[in-house]
């Protein structure tokens, strides 16, 4: 009963959101691309290839958990060979990355999740006839996890995160999430003790819950390296590498106007400073640039470059880049934590061996900012105040900088392994199945 009410109110919503839906769609663009894979209508040539059998379905949402999906499948390929999987993601962005990536490997295929209503989650089921499910983060849908039941697969839940407002919200609805969710999930795979609790008190039962790290956070055999193909870019154009560079990644509104206000007094000190603004969504392209005119700053686009004498301003409206970006960066600003809640991922900047500043609201990472607190390895600040002093105080002193590095570095080697130790956990339970 639970389920079909749940069903009537997803139902209802859709209906009064589609207009919303479409003019995001039309003002995005790239949504109408394989649109009617949401509903389970999939081209024949898909459909040939499900009716192979033999599929693991990961549901990610969007360009994120993508990255984190590959790098876990690229795992479970490499400890079982026979290994494939059908990669489901939400938004376009998403959807384009994974296309992208995956090359021409076979083994994989790229789908839009389906809307979660019972009849076409399960119409889905029946054409892809996964052996199992893996869930990446806390992407978690009561029609899908029931389909997942009636057919006797199992759920992984990897990289499970709860963060503290996400604990209040399901503790209040503890009977519905436990019926809908919890009792569904076969193993969840925390990334570590703090949220092994937070799962714990939710209801979820204690010997299916195993830590096993960030996979977000995970450098081990990750491939991941400082690309400097963008700093040769820059060189390329007239940038020379030996400026010092400010970058800011996945800014959200009025950070841009932040950053580009601190960049100016920054310049009396610093003239010889770049700034690289990367927001979040690039659609918000356009009233970026009218900010840049309006302050009457010489800059130019990565999809449209026209450097001159005096650009001091690069705007990346392009996707998919932003890890690589960091690389040419001398600092790094972390978006949606100045003017926004929760936060973006600080681990990428730091990855790529940068110092990371954030702002005082990183709801969604506060567990390893806190972390990256105690040892001094990232700085938070408690406002915008604060922000041109923290900069200046960076470009003055390399050193200071290059500890700031180092004790981020110390901090994130607890999470080395995990997806080595996920996949091996999934392919376990496989195997005594």
């Amino acid at each position: 009963m639970l389920l079909f009410l749940y069903n009537i109110l997803l139902l209802i919503t859709l209906v009064v959101s589609f207009p919303i839906y479409l003019r995001r769609m039309l003002k995005r663009g790239g949504y109408s691309r394989n649109f009617t894979q949401r509903f389970g209508r999939y081209s024949k040539e898909l459909t040939d290839r499900f009716s192979e059998g033999g599929w693991t379905w990961i549901r990610a949402v969007s360009v994120g958990e993508i990255v984190m999906a590959l790098r876990l499948i690229e795992e479970l390929k490499r400890q079982s060979p026979d290994f494939k999987a059908v990669i489901s993601t939400t938004t376009s962005t998403g959807y384009a990355l994974g296309r992208q990536r995956r090359d021409n490997r076979q083994w994989i295929e790229i789908i839009y999740n389906p809307i979660d209503l019972y009849p076409i989650v399960s119409a889905c089921w029946r054409q892809i006839r996964p052996r199992e499910a893996i869930l990446i983060d806390s992407d978690l849908w009561p029609s899908f996890l029931a389909v997942a039941k009636t057919h006797q697969s199992p759920v992984y839940l990897a990289n499970a995160r709860l963060s503290p407002k996400s604990e209040k919200r399901y503790t209040k609805l503890r009977g519905i999430t436990q019926m809908l969710f919890w009792q569904n999930v076969t193993d969840l795979f925390a990334q570590d003790q703090v949220d092994a609790e937070r799962w714990k008190r939710l209801g979820v039962p204690a010997d299916r819950i195993t830590v096993t790290g960030s996979m977000k956070y995970d450098t081990a055999d990750s491939g991941f390296k400082n690309e400097f193909r963008f700093s040769g870019w820059l060189q390329k154009n007239g940038v020379n590498t030996g400026r010092p560079i400010l970058l800011g990644g996945s800014l959200h509104p009025g950070e841009e106007e932040l950053l580009l206000s601190g960049f100016q007094l920054l310049l009396a000190e610093f003239p010889q400073l770049f700034l690289i603004l990367v927001p979040r969504h690039v659609e918000r392209t356009p009233e970026i640039v009218q900010l840049l005119r309006t302050r009457n700053v010489r800059f130019t686009l990565r999809s449209d470059p026209d450097f001159q004498h005096d650009t001091s301003v690069l705007l990346v409206n392009t996707t998919g880049e932003l890890r690589e970006w960091y690389s040419t960066a001398t600092v790094v600003v972390v978006g949606k934590s100045f003017y926004g809640v929760g936060g973006q991922n600080p681990v990428e900047p730091i990855l790529a061996s940068k110092p990371v500043v954030v702002g005082p609201h990183m709801e969604n990472f506060q567990y390893i900012v806190d972390e990256l607190r105690k040892t001094g390895g990232i700085i938070q600040l408690h406002s915008a105040d604060a922000l041109v002093p923290t900069i200046a105080d960076l470009l003055r002193n390399p050193s200071a900088a290059s500890s700031i590095v180092a004790r981020a570095s110390k901090a994130m080697a607890q999470h080395d392994g995990a997806i080595r130790r996920t996949a091996a956990m999934i392919l376990g339970r496989r195997a005594n199945g």
